[in-house]
């Protein structure tokens, strides 16, 4: 209901931009883009709270879920984004199990993955590597890159709703990182950064560590 408005703005605009064109001077053609566009991201802030609400209120049960396949799924979704960057992933030599809700987990580092394409200096291939290490009980999922990187001051300011650091220069609505800790947070887990300024990030998550699940 609440994306219904949104969808006729941005259709109507969209129909006067393709059939009376020429009938605007430059200006009119502006404001209806930014129509437009103002009217899409929007929608994409609307989809974004509706995926944090589910994260909030989804029931979610925990089982044994293995690393390697929430990692494929993973670089499925963000397939399209890693062609068009032309990344070089690396994955984890080791292929741990572990306690989690294997589609928040894939969502998780799907949400994680898209951002370390993404915030990179222009002109920049993406580097990313995916590791695993199980200690103590626990598993390490640990995803570095070579982005642009985040001061210490603003490591916890990037998990809450709505918090962009980058403004313009990049694409976003500043909800993602919170759908992914709450998400890790209801299976048991804990998420965190390090990362300075030019020097890239590293993300990490731990969740408790699984025996593989038994063969059908």
């Amino acid at each position: 209901d609440l994306r219904a408005p949104l969808r006729s703005m941005s259709g109507y605009s969209d129909l006067l931009l393709e059939e009376y064109a020429e009938g605007l001077d430059e200006t009119a053609r502006l404001y209806l883009e930014r129509i437009a566009s103002s009217s899409q991201f929007l929608d994409r802030l609307l989809l974004d709270l509706l995926a944090f609400g589910r994260a909030a209120r989804l029931e979610i049960k925990l089982e044994s879920v293995s690393v390697r396949q929430a990692w494929q799924s993973a670089l499925m979704q963000c397939a399209a984004q890693i062609d068009q960057t032309q990344a070089r992933i690396e994955s984890p030599e080791a292929a741990p199990w572990v306690r989690a809700h294997e589609a928040t987990l894939s969502q998780a580092l799907a949400n994680l993955l898209s951002n370390a394409l993404k915030f990179v200096p222009a002109g920049v291939q993406p580097k990313i590597k995916l590791s695993a290490e199980a200690r103590n009980g626990r598993v390490r999922l640990s995803l570095a890159d070579n982005g642009i990187g985040i001061s210490a001051d603003q490591h916890e300011r990037i998990f809450r709703v709505f918090e962009r650091l980058h403004g313009a220069g990049y694409a976003g609505t500043g909800i993602g990182l919170s759908i992914v800790r709450k998400g890790i947070e209801r299976m048991g887990g804990m998420i965190g950064l390090t990362s300075a300024p030019g020097e890239g990030s590293c993300f990490w998550i731990e969740l408790p560590q699984a025996s593989e699940a038994p063969e059908d």
